[in-house]
């Protein structure tokens, strides 16, 4: 019998990139040097310290002193996310010089994610331009009350930006800082939450650089409407792969924008939309003017948020369905929130989109039982998150028990599934059964995966 130190050493760092836990990789790092090897550069490839983990201060602290100590380990880090930061904290000097010193050990990061309001310095902006010649990605929060936005242009070789809540200076450094990343950015993302300072205007005014972006997310800005997209997604050489519009101006007039995208082919190249319905909108005419916005597009993710329940104006199941016939050949991911969908949608999804690997939608309590036979339908599908509207609030027990009901019925393709606010990673376990063959049983188990679903990441409006 072939034992574990037969495999060739080489190997085991592609084993180990399927170990998703960080505690899990610590303690492969503990086997022996041949582990150690191997499994330190995946443990440290990406580090997270996240606001709702415990003791999330104490770690962020322990993290940094080993990136100031430890630059053998640091090498190894090729993204850095903070979410919390102590920015009150009687020590912030101390842990703002333990920034820069351990980034500057980072020499291999490619992205960083620094989102705590108040909490990033322009120190560590400039440490980060500086000393980190590989970086890809920044995100940060947009308000700049900590830092200089002047140095945000420095930052000339980034694909992926993306600004959270920015401040009036931050934006009157865009312009400069996109011109600075003409040549390589591809990725552009705002989000704020009421934000008056995005406006048609200063989206026609950034559209001359950003001519060869590929993603687009435009979150929480009421005075954008199609004028200022239509400028960015006309102007495209190439075309945009992904657009994510989100609680945008209720003046957005989408017949005219749907005009301006087939005029310039904008969606030639679309695989990803992500949009928000509120109920002042005249639901048959968006849905019609949507249905042939995306006609050509070769969408692979569709994405729908509503601002609210819309009641008794409900989009219509000849929407769906359409989606269905048009794009279930190509179909990964469906996502709609906040509104419910009748079984007769669930079945043509499911049924019509054989490529189907995340489904997120609204069920009511009563129709669960007659759609776990239709969610089998989906045979490739390995994340489904579902959540149930109507009847009384569901224990903690109850939820487990109804996202164990249905992963029983789903295809075995199925590694995550969430109820209402929980989520589970799926396990299955091999058994025989009294005549020799086997078997496997799925059980729910925690998340291993500490990055965060691109559903969670905002709170839609």
């Amino acid at each position: 019998m072939a034992r574990l130190l037969d495999i060739p050493l080489e190997l085991l760092s592609t084993i180990f990139d399927f170990v998703l836990k960080p505690s899990h990789l610590a303690a492969l790092c503990l086997v022996s040097k041949a582990f150690n090897t191997f499994a330190t550069p995946v443990l440290y490839r990406c580090v997270h310290i996240l606001p709702w983990h415990k003791d999330a201060k104490l770690k962020l602290v322990s993290l940094l002193q080993t990136l100031t100590d430890c630059p053998h380990l640091a090498v190894h880090v090729r993204k850095l996310e903070i979410r919390d930061f102590p920015k009150g904290h009687s020590s912030y000097s101390y842990l703002l010089g333990l920034c820069v010193e351990g980034i500057k050990n980072c020499i291999n990061i490619k992205s960083c994610i620094w989102t705590r309001d108040g909490s990033l310095h322009t120190d560590i902006l400039e440490s980060l331009c500086s000393d980190c010649p590989q970086l890809e990605e920044l995100e940060i929060n947009g308000s700049s009350g900590s830092y200089d936005p002047a140095v945000l242009p420095r930052f000339q070789k980034l694909k992926n930006i993306s600004l959270i809540m920015p401040s009036t200076p931050v934006l009157d450094a865009l312009p400069a800082w996109m011109s600075a990343t003409r040549a390589t950015l591809r990725s552009l993302t705002i989000i704020c939450k009421t934000s008056t300072h995005v406006t048609d205007a200063f989206l026609e005014s950034l559209s001359p650089h950003l001519t060869d972006l590929e993603l687009l997310f435009v979150v929480g800005c009421p005075k954008v409407t199609h004028r200022g997209i239509g400028a960015l997604v006309s102007g495209n050489h190439e075309g945009l792969l992904t657009l994510n519009l989100e609680g945008l101006s209720q003046s957005f007039d989408m017949s005219t924008f749907k005009n301006v995208c087939h005029h310039t082919q904008a969606f030639r190249r679309l695989r990803s939309i992500t949009l928000t319905v509120d109920t002042h909108m005249p639901v048959v005419d968006w849905t019609q003017n949507i249905d042939r916005l995306l006609g050509t597009a070769p969408l692979e993710v569709f994405q729908l948020y509503f601002t609210n329940a819309l009641g008794d104006t409900p989009i219509p199941d000849d929407f769906w369905r359409s989606i269905a016939t048009t794009h279930g050949s190509r179909l990964k991911c469906f996502s709609v929130h906040r509104m419910q969908l009748s079984l007769a949608v669930l079945r043509s999804i499911c049924s019509q989109c054989p490529r189907l690997e995340q489904l997120f939608v609204v069920l009511r309590q009563g129709d669960l039982t007659a759609a776990a036979p239709l969610l089998a339908l989906a045979e490739n599908l390995c994340t489904l998150h579902i959540i149930i509207s109507g009847g009384p609030q569901m224990s903690l027990a109850t939820m487990m028990e109804t996202a164990l009901f249905l992963t029983l019925r789903c295809s075995s393709t199925l590694t995550q599934i969430g109820c209402n606010t929980r989520v589970w990673q799926v396990q299955r376990t091999v058994y025989v059964d009294e005549n020799g063959k086997k078997y496997t049983s799925p059980t729910l188990a925690p998340r291993e995966n500490p990055e965060i679903p691109e559903q969670f990441l905002v709170i839609r409006a």
